[in-house]
């Protein structure tokens, strides 16, 4: 008997896409047949024969490395499951073991079939060759291959209790709580500003009319004019312009002071924000350095994008409330020229000797007593939109919702 190969193809990749744990295994794929050396050096020569056997060996070949593709997608996807429910080293595996198992019994049916096919090649081959009927071929067929095993440990890889960055998510929300304090701080100082306003320049309008009252000398006449002509509790005196001045200053500095305030809490919430994915990028390293997945910067890669993807939003709606910030506090600095015009003219008032009022009533008579505007509703409105935009905010900031979507279709997604 001389021995023919019919084929001797060694390391043939199983090639399947998306994998994360199983690593698929090469192939070496042998078929040999035994022919009486009588006919063996003429049909090694005929390319019917040649073609027909290599032909149903190929044939076998590639339904052997569909049935394998098939398992080990199958079981890849169930061992991705178990790890990221929290399963241990050994249940693993023994999944792996199963795996191998099956891949096993696959090869010894691939084997059965190449022989069995070529031994129907050969009989088919004999029915249209009469000087091949009385021989017979002893077909040998080997098929090897191992599947990869699980060299690292893989305990402790679950979703579940994922919390890099959740520290910062909580703080978030409190800064978020405190800038809505402060916005709803900053509407109530506005009106308050801008009826002291209204206010002072009322009574300030009154008094400078009193002073330009022909046989009054001084600042204290003044006073007694406004007494003589005005009967109530809220009647205008230098003493009311002087309690409502007081307001104005007093709740402009605070209102300053608090979008300041309001300013820098907003930026902490960014600057959190981007301690809250840099704690989350750490952890998604870490619990990838110890998973068997072969690609992980592309997993990390997609949970970076992801995670991007997600925070930015929150970053813009954050920066935006920033913007309108900066525009109003543009508007209320406008508002000092207007306070400082009041304060003046309310020292006008205030002076004790009759050369300061006769100086107080030419100034009178050259500039009138017209007040710039103060507009405390807009910025009172400016402040109430702030406030409604951040409580908007904070939905975004759901540690759960943030981890979900980074973690989506990676191997640390528990759907």
């Amino acid at each position: 008997m001389a021995k023919h190969v019919v084929m001797n193809l060694k390391k043939v990749p199983i090639k399947v896409s998306g994998l994360d744990i199983v690593v698929p295994p090469d192939l070496s794929f042998k078929v040999e047949v035994e022919l009486d050396k009588k006919i063996a050096k003429e049909a090694t020569k005929d390319p019917l024969l040649v073609q027909k056997f290599q032909s149903q060996a190929s044939e076998i070949l590639e339904q052997t490395k569909d049935t394998i593709e098939n398992k080990c997608k199958v079981f890849d996807k169930l061992i991705v499951g178990m790890i990221d429910k929290g399963a241990d080293d050994k249940k693993v595996k023994a999944q792996l073991k199963g795996l191998n198992d099956a891949i096993k019994n696959d090869m010894k049916v691939a084997q059965k079939a190449a022989e069995l096919g070529v031994q129907s090649t050969w009989k088919e081959l004999q029915s249209k060759r009469k000087e091949w009927r009385g021989f017979k071929i002893k077909v040998g067929v080997s098929i090897a291959g191992t599947l990869a095993g699980l060299a690292l440990s893989i305990a402790g890889l679950a979703t579940s209790g994922f919390s890099g960055g959740v520290g910062g998510v909580l703080a978030i929300a409190g800064f978020i709580k405190s800038g809505i304090s402060l916005a709803q701080d900053i509407k109530k100082l506005a009106i308050d500003i801008e009826g002291a306003r209204v206010e002072l320049d009322g009574h300030l309008k009154f008094i400078e009319k009193a002073a330009k009252t022909k046989g009054l000398y001084t600042a204290n006449e003044v006073g007694a004019a406004v007494l003589n002509e005005f009967v109530g509790i809220s009647q205008p005196s230098i003493k009311s312009a002087q309690d409502c001045a007081d307001t104005i200053k007093a709740k402009y500095a605070q209102m300053i002071v608090k979008v300041h305030d309001l300013s820098k809490t907003l930026e902490k919430i960014l600057k959190e924000q981007q301690k809250v994915k840099k704690e989350f990028l750490t952890e998604a390293a870490k619990r990838l350095k110890k998973h068997p997945i072969k690609d992980k910067k592309g997993q990390m890669n997609k949970i970076s994008t992801a995670l991007d993807k997600e925070l930015d939003a929150n970053y813009k709606k954050v920066d935006a409330q920033i913007t309108r910030i900066q525009l109003m506090y543009a508007d209320t600095r406008k508002w000092a020229a207007t306070i400082k015009d009041l304060l003046k003219r309310l020292a006008k008032l205030e002076l004790k000797d009759s050369k300061g009022l006769k100086v107080f009533r030419e100034v009178l008579k050259a500039v009138g007593a017209a007040a710039g505007a103060i507009d405390g509703n807009s910025v009172a409105s400016s402040a109430q939109e702030l406030g409604l935009g951040l409580g908007e905010s904070v939905g975004g900031y759901v540690y759960d919702k943030i981890s979900s979507k980074a973690l989506d279709g990676t191997v640390f997604d528990a759907a």
